[in-house]
């Protein structure tokens, strides 16, 4: 088939939205010709052209689309990314319907961004459409904003009214009715996908692991003896809760004078996650590891530890939780966004949202009870590994992306007699 791909965010890389695209650029092209309409922003050409001259891939098509030279200032500031975004969308419009028009697409697929609340400029096209997986609709309980530093709490209703504003515009929501198939990351992406208007919603992940992935991730040990080490790994903002993983941590250290919890990377929220660990009386035996030279001392470090915290408060996928689950290492998080989609009983752990103090003591008390009974966390350690190798592989997202292709097609086919 001729397939065109919405990728704003995309270039050669293994993570976050650019990789994700990258992957399914890759993944299409096994079986169809591939056009993919990229921003021609954020450095995503340059990095690009170079690569594809050295690497040459038959039958894909970068098409990079630039907005007005004067617009480009909204792309570089984080507080006006999201207008640069919606009006390249917006410009994309004309844009795929001059290029359907002189190569006549099969099927069109948006993937990046992959967030609900952004219209996508291929709901022109009266073609098969995948949307998605996208994600962004979790929201914490309104306990959880209240205790934040005031500019956090601000940054929170921003992106509420945002998400708010966009979901009564009628981009968004002929974006959702003229989407085939809809595909959510987590349950509460689902529920919104739903509200929208999407006719098909569908759950599924938003990135999996490859097959080099998991042989990287199997070759590290068990959990080693010794006192427990809980790990987080992510950038320092104060949506991936790690001041939550600090305080649990403290509640659970009280039993356990010789565990350490080990922070890896950096940013803009680090100081207050060092206030929280002074104040926590932990400030000793918290680890500030910061930015680690490479991937492979990452993989190092998360080989020394016994389990991962992550009680983020919206994470959409949350991919660090995937791969310390390829590692053998346990999961705690909250029962919000993606770390609980990934998770059950036997690989991990899902605090309730219900209240701060409530989560934090829980996830102590999962601290406490694998420390206690090393066996359960040998169990867990090998059933973690056997969840993503079951469910979260790319060989099975690119399957089932395959099926949700060829069912768009005849669901189209089918629409357009009726």
């Amino acid at each position: 088939m001729k397939i065109l791909l919405s990728t704003y965010s995309c270039f050669p890389c293994q993570t976050s939205e650019p990789g994700n695209a990258w992957r399914t650029i890759n993944e299409a092209l096994r079986e169809h010709e591939v056009w993919a309409v990229i921003a021609d922003a954020h450095r995503y050409r340059e990095l690009t052209e170079p690569w594809l001259a050295k690497n040459p891939l038959p039958n894909f098509h970068p098409v990079f689309v630039k907005l007005n030279p004067a617009l480009q200032p909204l792309a570089a500031r984080p507080a006006t990314s999201a207008i640069y975004y919606h009006l390249w969308q917006e410009n994309l419009r004309g844009i795929v319907r001059e290029l359907h028009l002189r190569i006549k697409f099969d099927l069109v697929h948006h993937v990046t961004y992959g967030r609900y609340w952004s219209p996508s400029g291929l709901r022109v096209l009266n073609l098969p459409f995948i949307w998605g997986p996208v994600g962004a609709a979790e929201t914490p309980p309104r306990s959880f904003v209240r205790e934040l530093p005031w500019r956090c709490r601000l940054i929170e209703a921003a992106r509420d009214a945002a998400r708010n504003f966009c979901e009564r515009t009628a981009a968004l929501r002929d974006t959702a009715r003229a989407a085939t198939i809809a595909i959510g990351v987590t349950r509460e992406s689902c529920a919104a996908l739903t509200r929208l208007g999407a006719r098909r919603v569908e759950q599924m992940p938003q990135l999996a692991l490859t097959d080099a992935d998991l042989a990287q991730f199997a070759v590290l040990p068990a959990p080693p003896p010794g006192p427990l080490r809980a790990i987080c790994v992510g950038r320092h903002v104060y949506w991936k809760g790690f001041y939550l993983a600090i305080r649990a941590f403290a509640e659970f250290a009280k039993t356990n004078s010789q565990a350490e919890l080990w922070i890896v990377n950096d940013g803009p929220f680090r100081r207050e996650l060092e206030k929280t660990a002074a104040r926590t009386g932990v400030a000793a035996r918290v680890k500030f590891l910061g930015t680690l030279p490479k991937y492979s001392d990452v993989l190092e470090r998360l080989g020394q530890a016994h389990v991962m915290l992550h009680p983020a408060l919206h994470e959409g996928f949350g991919n660090v939780c995937l791969e310390a689950m390829a590692a053998g290492r346990p999961v705690g998080c909250l029962d919000i966004g993606g770390p609980a989609s990934q998770i059950t009983p036997e690989t991990g752990f899902a605090a309730p949202a219900t209240t701060p103090a409530e989560a934090v003591a829980a996830l102590a008390n999962f601290l406490g009870r694998i420390d206690r009974d090393r066996t359960l966390l040998a169990a867990m350690s090998a059933a973690a590994r056997a969840h993503v190798q079951k469910q979260f592989t790319m060989r099975q997202i690119n399957e089932q992306m395959r099926t949700y292709y060829a069912e768009a097609i005849g669901q189209h086919a089918a629409q357009i007699l009726l």
